[in-house]
């Protein structure tokens, strides 16, 4: 797996990883496409950034159907949301009340993750959403770059810890890669900014690779 080899619109997600990371806010981003690939609408998490007066709201999958014009496109039942992470609770009614119906999903969040609500709602489930778990690289890499950004900025060790025993749930091989990553002072030699994002995104997956030999 390498970045260059990803559909356009995981490339996407993973550049908007990196720049959010890179701003301080969480590794997480999602885009709507449609079926022809093309990428309609995009939102990255913000919520260490003052782009709105209260960003604990700026979620990736939020900010990506907020930003859907659907004036523009307004088949919005037939796109997909491609979301790195499983959406939470807020992100999870958005999408319901924002006419997603097809869901495509990198990493399970088994702390946080919300979209088993969706079968606790007549209302959400009458709206038959198709959800796609990759439960694949895709997933381990979301959770790298997740590791990556609570390494560099978390200074609370004893949240680390537990967030990280969250992030390998699923996805331990990930999380090792990016720690690897990290200890071995390579980001250290690289730029941060989003051009860097495919760069980092290889470097994670050689060590993957490593890991699963």
């Amino acid at each position: 797996m390498r970045f260059e080899t990803l559909p356009k619109h995981w490339q996407r997600v993973f550049a908007l990883e990196w720049e959010s990371l890179c701003e301080g806010s969480k590794a997480i981003a999602a885009v709507i496409a449609d079926d022809a690939g093309n990428i309609l609408s995009e939102g990255r998490n913000q919520t260490a950034e003052s782009v709105v007066p209260n960003p604990a709201t700026a979620h990736a999958e939020t900010e990506a159907i907020r930003n859907l014009d659907t004036g523009q496109y307004p088949d919005k039942w037939a796109y997909t949301l491609y979301a790195g992470l499983e959406p939470c609770i807020m992100c999870m009614g958005t999408l319901v009340m924002g006419g997603i119906r097809k869901v495509e999903i990198a990493a399970r969040d088994a702390f946080g993750g919300a979209m088993h609500l969706i079968g606790c709602s007549d209302f959400a489930r009458a709206k038959n959403i198709q959800i796609t778990w990759l439960d694949n690289e895709l997933g381990d890499m979301q959770r790298a770059f997740q590791t990556i950004r609570e390494l560099l900025y978390n200074e609370d060790a004893e949240k680390l810890e537990r967030m990280l025993r969250d992030f390998s749930v699923h996805n331990q091989c990930g999380v090792q890669a990016a720690q690897e990553l990290v200890a071995s002072g390579w980001l250290a030699n690289q730029a941060m900014v989003p051009e860097t994002a495919a760069a980092v995104f290889n470097a994670l997956a050689e060590r993957m690779e490593q890991i699963s030999l």
